[in-house]
């Protein structure tokens, strides 16, 4: 039997052994040609792309460099080309300050640098079609291409040797900053939650024979999934950087050494906030035990995350009959949380020990750090509750809610402990968890609650103020009452509905299946309440009606194999589900398209969270690759502008003047 040695150096597969480390090989690329083109961009557009603790250089600098590396020792002398895009950083270390550049991604055109260079090293890399440059009437080019579709091309003309001044000046440019950075992530099996993520230094030493100087050009091409479908949204970001002020190109000849004995590649110290916001779990001093109030689903599924980040958990509720459902509702839980990827097997014995379940209110919370209410969606019965809660927990005790729609503030004011109380809302299946204070939540509140997100693998989200629907509830539930209404009118069918939006989001869902996942019965009960999101055709009560009329039939959802669809095999799972529809799908995804970014601007407007932030929470949210506000970079001020005039009708009419300013105070594309 195949036995791992620790101190071995392996890649994958690792069963046949570790890898084979000729006498010949080494770290040396013995004949490397560049051309490199740098441009000044946008500081802050570069900044939103680093991750914590890069910050933009001096200069908001981006270079493009292709390497033919031939000669290369450790590939037996073979070679292989590359694009490198790299950005001007400073790593603001806890003891260290390091000058240098961070790769925002390097495309090669061969699989054995891109393997080695991912795992061992943190280099972003990624696979193209990168032909070896071509010189015509003094003029260098070369392109990248992956699908047959072109991802950037290069030139370089009017080269001339540079002058004793020009090589002084980048000698000095140089000194101390040659230092490449990234970032190495391995992601947990099935892509849900990260087993390693650290920045990286990999230092490399180069030595040249002929360098010349010109005036470079570079073209992005922005590209859509269908052209490029897994790496289409990192083209058209860096397409997004505008080139404000290109710099003097560089033509370079020579080698480089890759493996500089006296500065090996590394993983770089994290600060200690950082280390912190990145740990798994590891519980966090203040809390130990976390009742969970109400055995629903939103319960049964948090009590269950917490306790597999290792806390102790109490599932109560006044129902003897939901609490003796709640095992088979966790274990269900289990089996998508496995599926997914986001815990082991076995990590859910020890979770299910931690979790035990309680009817007596009294001894559920008496001494519980945490209170996680998730009851129905009625403020009354929340805010009697909550009375009752801050009179019997101990006062150091959190109180929070789990409330979709109804606002902190109409809960918290019936409580004692204001500085203690906050929303804690979670997103079933998704990481993303809203946190949001109330009038008097304190900011160690705040702060600890984070912690413990970050503490059960969460992403939290914190928001400036609150909002009905919080974030990604706001933006969704516009774009779900968009696709009911189109039904419930006769305008369209929920397969079109969504074939429409599965296509122009590249979604594995669409509306209609949304609805299922979440459940009918649930969707129906939160448009049976004033949810405080304008509602300008007054829909709720008319989609609630249609969505009683199927429940009342028994199509609840995914959670009884019947909704819209049959589960476990819906049709639009189906490869030829997305094969329909054609150009008549259009209008559709322009109603959807309009619909998200109306919904998006909105919360900007009315400073719920920054325009990056509204963007991670649908992204984390729906795990689809853009937000609203990169579709905005994407199509451009005037093509959004026409498409909310198109569809006027459907929006508020108060907000819908201050929206469309908005737009048209943004940059063109």
């Amino acid at each position: 039997m195949f036995k791992f040695n620790p101190n071995a150096s392996y890649m994958m597969p690792a069963h046949f052994g570790p890898r084979p480390m000729h006498p010949k090989s080494s770290g040396w690329y013995r004949d490397v040609t560049v051309m490199a083109i740098s441009y000044l961009t946008d500081r802050e557009k570069l900044a939103a792309m680093l991750p914590e603790p890069f910050e933009v250089g001096d200069e908001a600098l981006i270079t493009v460099a292709y390497a033919c590396n031939k000669q290369v020792d450790w590939l037996a002398g073979h070679g292989y080309n590359l694009i490198g895009v790299h950005a001007s950083v400073v790593y603001q270390g806890e003891k260290e300050r390091i000058p240098g550049t961070y790769t925002l991604v390097m495309w090669e055109n061969l699989a054995d640098p891109i393997l080695t260079g991912r795992e061992l090293q943190g280099i972003p890399k990624l696979f193209a079609t990168i032909p070896e440059h071509s010189i015509d009437d003094g003029v260098w080019r070369t392109h990248a291409g992956h699908f047959g579709h072109e991802i950037v091309n290069l030139s370089i003309s009017d080269l001339r040797s540079p002058s004793a001044e020009e090589i002084a000046a980048y000698q000095v440019a140089q000194k101390g900053h040659d230092n490449p950075m990234g970032w190495r992530l391995l992601p947990a099996i099935g892509g849900f939650g990260i087993t390693t993520s650290e920045p990286t230094i990999f230092p490399s030493e180069a030595h040249y024979t002929d360098a010349q100087v010109g005036r470079g050009a570079l073209k992005w091409n922005e590209l859509t999934w269908e052209q490029n479908p897994t790496q289409f949204h990192i083209v058209n970001a860096l397409a997004g950087l505008p080139v404000l002020e290109i710099r003097p190109a560089l033509v370079t000849k020579g080698s480089v050494n890759l493996l500089v004995p006296s500065r090996w590649p590394k993983a770089l110290e994290l600060p200690e906030i950082l280390r912190l916001k990145m740990q798994t779990n590891e519980t966090i001093r203040e809390i130990n035990l976390v009742c969970f109030v109400g055995a629903g689903t939103m319960g049964c599924f948090n009590s269950l995350v917490a306790a597999l980040a290792g806390y102790n958990a109490i599932l109560y509720d006044a129902s003897e009959t939901s609490l003796a459902a709640a095992p088979e509702k966790q274990r269900n839980i289990a089996g998508f949380l496995v599926q997914s990827g986001f815990c082991t097997p076995q990590a859910l014995g020890s979770a299910f020990g931690r979790i035990r379940v309680c009817s007596d209110l009294r001894e559920a919370i008496a001494d519980a750090d945490l209170i996680s209410e998730s009851v129905f969606e009625r403020l009354e019965l929340k805010r009697e509750l909550h009375q009752e809660l801050d009179r019997l927990c101990k006062p150091s005790a959190i109180l929070t809610t789990n409330t979709s729609a109804l606002r902190v503030s109409d809960i918290e004011s019936v409580v004692e402990r204001g500085g203690k109380f906050a929303a804690l809302h979670s997103h079933l299946g998704a990481p993303l968890i809203d946190i949001v204070g109330g009038p008097r939540t304190s900011a160690e509140t705040i702060e600890t609650l984070r912690r413990y997100v970050l503490s059960i693998k969460g992403h939290p989200l914190i928001l400036k103020r609150e909002s009905p629907g919080y974030v990604l509830n706001a933006m969704l539930g516009s774009v779900l009452s968009t696709a009911l209404a189109l039904v419930v009118d006769g305008v369209s069918s929920p397969q079109s509905v969504d074939r429409a939006w599965m296509q122009s989001r590249s979604a594995p869902m669409g509306p209609f299946g949304m609805l299922d996942l979440f459940g009918l019965d649930v969707v129906r009960d939160s448009y049976q309440h004033d949810s405080g999101i304008p509602d300008p055709r007054n829909l709720r009560p008319k989609l609630a009606t249609y969505l009683t009329s199927l429940v009342d039939k028994g199509a609840i959802g995914m959670k009884v194999g019947k909704g819209f669809y049959h589960y476990p095999d819906p049709e639009y799972g189906k490869q030829k589900f997305l094969e329909e529809g054609g150009k008549e799908l259009d209008p559709l995804k322009a109603l959807f398209t309009a619909t998200l970014i109306f919904s998006g601007v909105r919360l900007a407007l009315d400073d719920v969270a920054e325009p990056a932030l509204i963007d991670e929470a649908w992204c984390v949210g729906t795990r689809l690759a853009h937000g609203p506000f990169e579709i905005l970079k994407v199509i451009g001020t005037q093509q959004s502008t026409a498409l909310l005039e198109n569809h006027r009708e459907l929006f508020d009419a108060a907000t819908f003047p201050a929206v469309v300013a908005y737009l048209q105070k943004l940059p063109p594309r």
